[in-house]
């Protein structure tokens, strides 16, 4: 498809279209005539350019509108330049140079970003779950990463957990009134003599270090970026659950544009360059690697 770049219907700017149309002025009688002639005929190549530029019947693309909430590692601003940056954002930009998808990124509370896919036919949001509930509202571009809950301890930690009754005699730390609290509460309610160290906001995960713990509650990526913030290296001792994050646009988002990121991820996640970004905020140790057959169902 010819492109162009137009001012109010014609191609030339408003200096270069003011001088096209002084050309009647030229006092050179020899070359006034050609001068317009070539002149008018500039312009009136580029006032027809808008057909040529749709001759195949196909509409210009829309320029996707992308949004995501604050959630490092995965999405959120750099403190020394105030750029968006995290690992699902790394991607989504690799994704888009690869598709050749003109897009603009914005970073919001989750609710506003939720409310903004759902009413914009040209908007797509990560990182958003996919679940059997939510597959048959959004088109969806996945898995963009792999995440759940997951317990953590020191690199020196020897006892093997193999499941809940592992965790008899146990302390853990966890965020205080958060549905991980609650989660923990039920798959340890038989479980004697587990002990749940909470604290308002988010856990603190220097209490694995610091003897107030024995294992640490979180995100399978948020952990260890934490632990990598302070210094202190973990590692995954059991997984609690597991979830695909993935993007999910607005059902009026072209098809085929949500094919081509879909492939643009594929390749990404082929050559490498996803497995970059994922070792650059810290891969989860230990915890296998998801294939293909998490991909959500065409």
């Amino acid at each position: 498809m010819l492109r162009r770049t137009h001012y109010k219907g014609a191609c030339l700017s408003p200096e270069r279209e003011q001088r096209v149309r002084n050309l009647a002025s030229v006092h050179d009688p020899q070359s006034v005539a050609w001068r317009l002639g070539a002149g008018l005929s500039v312009i009136g190549l580029c006032l027809t350019m808008p057909s040529l530029a749709l001759a195949d019947g196909k509409k210009a693309e829309p320029t996707l509108f992308l949004v995501t909430e604050p959630n490092p590692p995965v999405n959120f601003l750099d403190p020394s330049n105030g750029q968006l940056i995290g690992l699902a954002t790394d991607k989504v930009r690799l994704i888009m140079q690869d598709a050749g998808i003109s897009h603009d990124i914005s970073i919001m509370p989750w609710p506003d970003a939720l409310a903004a896919v759902d009413r914009r036919p040209d908007a797509c949001i990560f990182l958003m779950n996919l679940t059997d509930e939510r597959r048959p509202h959004y088109q969806w571009v996945a898995p963009l990463m792999e995440g759940g809950w997951a317990l953590f301890a020191p690199l020196g930690f020897q006892r093997r957990i193999t499941g809940p009754a592992d965790l008899s005699g146990l302390r853990i730390a966890v965020q205080a009134g958060g549905a991980l609290e609650k989660h923990l509460q039920e798959i340890t309610r038989d479980v004697p003599d587990v002990t749940l160290v909470t604290a308002e906001g988010a856990a603190e995960i220097g209490n694995i270090f610091n003897g107030k713990a024995d294992l640490y509650a979180g995100g399978a990526w948020a952990a260890p970026y934490q632990a990598r913030q302070i210094d202190m290296p973990v590692r995954m001792v059991m997984r609690l659950t597991r979830s695909i994050g993935a993007m999910a646009c607005n059902k009026k988002v072209p098809a085929d544009m949500v094919a081509r990121m879909q492939k643009a991820l594929d390749t990404i996640a082929a050559d490498g360059r996803a497995g970059a970004v994922e070792r650059r905020y810290s891969t989860p140790g230990s915890w296998g690697g998801w294939g293909l057959d998490r991909r959500p169902n065409p």
